[in-house]
């Protein structure tokens, strides 16, 4: 079942309709409104239905860390704008992509951007002497208004209507169609998380063993029935993408399958888009990241995964499926545009997590920098995955496979391990 949170400015008859329609529902649950604005008569309206109501300041929707720690404590899957009129900061989209829903009270994209709401938008429309109205609704980005449309509806304008009859009759379409559009929405998400593929592998070598050798079973088996995969090398630093491609290719030539590095082609994110699986290699996760933004290939590799095209990652090919990177253990050689990664897992991967402390080194083990990654993100689960190990993710749910445990943290649990065969659902 998807958590759902509302976001909120006003009075929140939308909200209201929301909540009502997902009251038996067993697809979704209404887990929080929230507002950035105290005096919301839809905090009241959402305490009298029997749902959380919190209340935040706009400053707290400005920097953006404290409606993300409150969502992600709730386990949140889907937001819903429900007349919100804050911009949502960055680091929320970047951890909701395509998870962040709007609805406009005209058609868009004319009647869109900042100081287009209530009675303002419906004024335009009438001056613009436009014979139809309606509402869009759509996912959002980093601009008032923008993002994919999903859905539009539209009503009739007449050449008596007022500012505030059109309100009326644009109030009555978000009525109608708003909640089946969220629910429709719903089914399309659960449908992509259901079909997602992915191999996500703790590190590429075992001591004393060749490169890839055993997860070489693993991934013949994941990519059983796939000719070619598009490879991205964009990790390698201290040797050329010409040498890291050769080098995977001469171990999957064992298993029958091309690697065709996207460094070779003038437009690598349409290489990824036409690909019949990924595979991204481990290096240096902050120079991979930084690379797959400047070519445009988070996107892409977002988009493949939600339509079941299988990924398999190793080491920093495992933490760029993670919202951030900020749980790799890499030196910060370069500057990426962003922390912001694939989101194709919503929790945190350490790769090649160690329970060791040498003797002598009087620096933080790996557990206690990441008890101070989780003291910072609250809500966030991290999955310490030890070398020979492997998750996958298959057909809805989530496998441990290896000879050895995964450590988890999240701020306010106590730190346990879990083992394969364990039901992972809780990451899903």
């Amino acid at each position: 079942m998807k958590q759902i949170a509302i976001l909120v400015s006003g009075s929140g008859t939308n909200a209201q309709k929301i909540i009502e329609h997902f009251a038996n529902s067993e697809k979704a649950n209404i887990s929080v409104v929230i507002s950035d604005n105290r005096e919301a008569y839809a905090l009241t309206r959402a305490q009298n239905l029997g749902i959380e109501a919190l209340a935040l300041t706009r400053a707290d929707f400005r920097s953006g860390a404290r409606p993300l720690a409150e969502l992600r404590k709730r386990d949140i899957d889907l937001v819903i704008l429900a007349g919100f009129l804050s911009l949502v900061p960055k680091c929320l989209i970047e951890a909701y992509p395509d998870r962040i829903i709007n609805i406009h009270p005209a058609l868009l994209p004319k009647f869109g951007g900042k100081g287009m709401y209530g009675d303002h938008v419906h004024r335009a429309v009438i001056e613009a002497g436009k014979s139809e109205s309606g509402i869009t609704i759509h996912t959002i980005d980093e601009h008032f208004d923008r993002g994919t449309i999903i859905a539009q509806y539209t009503t009739p304008v007449s050449s008596d209507d007022t500012p505030e009859s059109l309100a009326t009759k644009i109030h009555a379409l978000e009525h109608a169609h708003f909640p089946h559009t969220i629910e429709s929405y719903i089914d399309k998400i659960t449908a992509m998380d259901n079909q997602k593929r992915l191999l996500l592998i703790s590190n590429s070598t075992t001591a004393g063993e060749p490169y890839l050798k055993y997860p070489i079973g693993n991934i013949a088996q994941f990519l059983q029935g796939v000719k070619e995969v598009a490879f991205v090398p964009y990790a390698a630093v201290t040797f050329s993408y010409d040498a890291y491609e050769a080098k995977v290719q001469e171990r999957f030539d064992e298993i029958g399958i091309k690697v065709r590095s996207i460094h070779r082609d003038a437009d690598p994110a349409a290489t990824i888009r036409q690909a019949e699986a990924i595979c991204v290699g481990g290096g240096n996760t902050f120079a991979l990241l930084k690379k797959m933004h400047e070519q445009g290939v988070v996107e892409a590799i977002r988009e493949r995964v939600e339509a079941g095209v299988p990924y398999v990652g190793w080491s920093a090919g495992s933490n760029v499926c993670c919202p951030t990177i900020c749980t790799t253990n890499d030196m910060p050689i370069v500057q990426p545009a962003s922390f912001g990664a694939v989101s194709a897992v919503k929790f945190q991967i350490n790769p090649h997590y160690l329970d060791t402390h040498p003797e002598g080194h009087a620096g933080e083990t790996r557990e206690q920098r990441i008890l101070e990654y989780i003291e910072a993100n609250d809500g966030m689960w991290v999955a310490g995955l030890r070398e020979g190990c492997m998750l996958l993710v298959e057909s809805g749910r989530m496998e441990l496979i290896g000879a050895r445990p995964m450590r988890m943290f999240r701020k306010g649990t106590e730190t346990f391990e879990v083992n394969p065969g364990d039901d992972l659902s809780f990451l899903l």
